[in-house]
Formats: structure tokens, C-alpha cells, sequence
């Protein structure tokens, strides 16, 4: 088994321009920018550390206002 955690936030401008889209209704892509950069990071970190999974998943939970964790989880092959 094997688990990696990346905190990930944005910055007080994306955060503003989130909010604007959010109240007319359109995709939140800084939100989903960070979530990507937190995906990738651990990507990283596997490829890195050259782990190969059978199975995994990510577990997205809000932090704060702007900021986000994501926890990877799997088993090892």
C-alpha cells in the first residue's frame, strides 16, 4: 500500500477571478488548474521514485479558502 499527500493553493487573483465565475456559471479553471498541479506533483513523485501501482485513487478534501489537499492512495505491484 502506499500513500502520498500534496497540499496545493492558489493565489488571492485566481482565487477572485473563481469567484466571478462562479457566480455567472462558468468552469472554475483555476480550481481545476490546481487540482491538475497536485495530480501532477504526485505523478512526479511516483515516477520519481519509480513505484508502479495496480490500483490507486485521489481523495480531494478543501483545506481552506484556496487551498486544497490531495491524498493519493494505492497498491504497489
Amino acid at each position: 500500500m502506499i500513500t502520498i499527500t500534496k497540499a496545493v493553493s492558489k493565489n488571492f487573483i485566481h482565487d477572485f477571478i473563481a469567484k466571478f465565475q462562479n457566480m455567472v456559471g462558468l468552469n472554475l479553471t483555476s480550481y481545476e488548474d490546481m487540482v491538475q498541479k497536485g495530480v501532477e506533483q504526485i505523478k512526479q513523485e511516483l515516477e520519481k521514485r519509480n513505484i508502479k501501482v495496480k490500483w490507486f485513487r485521489y481523495e480531494i478534501s478543501q483545506l481552506s479558502n484556496g487551498s486544497m489537499a490531495i491524498m493519493f492512495y494505492g497498491e504497489v505491484e
